[in-house]
């Protein structure tokens, strides 16, 4: 079965949502247009688009809505668990515009080899802020156990951003039920900035999966 554009156009219009729509909207400073397809149903259906004979025209093709870069990500997820075609997955990141996109397909991108380990931490040390934020969101999936390359992740971050320091925030909050040596070592790091000590401890203090008393633990530690 072949891909063709005026089908995946047709299920876009199809399942759109008007409510899940104006919520969206809310949440995301994504410059296309959105339709409000539930993460759920581009997940099924982007599957389904992996396995077409001709997928690599619908990677290459101009985006025209949120929705269809979204189904890149989710079918791109999908074949890297096979393949080892980063070039595809390279000029994807720079068509993200938004990070429910990165953090949806990175998040289904489950591969814990050393060829994706080393591309992940090039990406997190990219200028591009979509590529660096794949790379750190894809470390609390992967590579959680990787206690020297968290540390070079961490301390070599270059891009200046809010979504990049959200999201060095949030692993540091997944290290802290994961990798606790490491979490507390950047809490505890001058190399690690004020801006997301806060808002990992904000985080930890938002977890349901870390105790009071290791909260104010890693609270201490932050602001020591």
């Amino acid at each position: 079965m072949l891909y063709t554009k005026e089908e995946v156009e047709k299920f876009l219009k199809d399942n759109a949502d008007e409510k899940y729509r104006d919520f969206h909207s809310r949440l995301t400073r994504s410059n296309y247009p959105i339709n409000g397809v539930r993460v759920p149903i581009l997940r099924a259906y982007g599957k389904s688009l992996a396995t077409r004979d001709n997928v690599t025209e619908f990677l290459q093709s101009e985006s025209k809505y949120y929705e269809e870069i979204m189904l890149k990500g989710i079918v791109l997820s999908s074949m890297l668990k096979k393949s080892d075609d980063f070039e595809l997955l390279e000029r994807f990141l720079l068509e993200i515009d938004d990070w429910a996109v990165c953090d949806v397909a990175c998040g289904g991108l489950k591969r814990k080899d050393s060829l994706y380990l080393d591309k992940c931490v090039a990406y997190a040390k990219s200028k591009h802020i979509w590529t660096a934020r794949w790379g750190i969101v894809s470390f609390m999936t992967n590579f959680c156990d990787k206690s020297d390359e968290l540390r070079e992740l961490a301390y070599n971050i270059v891009a200046e951003d809010y979504y990049i320091d959200m999201a060095l925030a949030w692993l540091i909050q997944v290290l802290c039920v994961k990798n606790r040596q490491v979490a507390e070592e950047l809490l505890a790091s001058p190399k690690i900035s004020d801006t997301v000590k806060k808002m990992a401890v904000r985080k930890i203090k938002d977890s349901f999966r870390i105790s009071q008393e290791d909260k104010a633990c890693f609270a201490a530690l932050a602001f020591a």
